[in-house]
């Protein structure tokens, strides 16, 4: 499951909400600290991957980047990591969303971002959301290799959204096109940007 998720600031590092809902005990002023310092990192070696996967013992850290916001989850290895992604993008959305105002002019103050807690348990089906559930990328209609040509995507990019025909996984399409699953992640987060794909979960109708 979902063990927890943590929602911060990026440029301050600041966590602003978290939620525990499984057995492990992080300090999320501490976690706060240490994944900005991650995300930093991140971004220098990585230019554009606004998703990292942190290998933390009998867990893993995935990390969201997106307006600002890093949404942290710690979550059990035996779950599906695209799905748990898919969670944190969703929940970043949301938040976003809710709160646009709130962060245009925030004054440090938590309170009101109590009232997400709600949300988040929903979106996250109280941490359970990850479980045994296999998402996978839906290319929305056809994507033309003019976009190379026009220096609009790259060809790796292209690569990745021709195998997004709604069967295989993150994974699946990095083992058949013999690419790190980093650069997957990249090109799925391109597609999203440049709202050519769609997340869904196999067997949904």
């Amino acid at each position: 499951m979902i063990q927890a998720i943590y929602i911060l600031i990026a440029d301050s590092g600041l966590c602003v909400l978290d939620r525990k809902y499984g057995q492990a005990e992080m300090d999320p002023n501490l976690i706060s600290g240490f994944l900005t310092a991650l995300i930093q990192f991140g971004r220098e070696l990585s230019d554009g991957n606004r998703v990292h996967v942190i290998d933390f013992g009998a867990f893993d850290i995935c990390l969201f980047l997106k307006d600002n916001i890093i949404v942290a989850g710690i979550v059990d290895k035996t779950d599906d990591g695209n799905a748990a992604m898919a969670v944190l993008a969703e929940v970043n959305s949301a938040f976003v969303s809710q709160y646009a105002d709130v962060l245009s002019h925030w004054d440090g103050n938590l309170e009101p971002f109590d009232s997400f807690k709600e949300r988040l348990d929903e979106i996250t089906k109280s941490g359970k959301a990850s479980e045994l559930k296999t998402v996978v990328p839906i290319l929305k209609g056809k994507v033309s290799p003019m976009l190379v040509r026009l220096g609009q995507m790259t060809q790796e990019t292209y690569d990745v959204a021709r195998m997004c025909q709604g069967k295989l996984t993150a994974r699946d399409i990095a083992d058949q096109l013999g690419i790190v699953m980093k650069d997957v992640q990249k090109a799925l987060h391109t597609l999203e940007d440049m709202k050519m794909i769609e997340w869904r979960e196999i067997g949904q109708e």
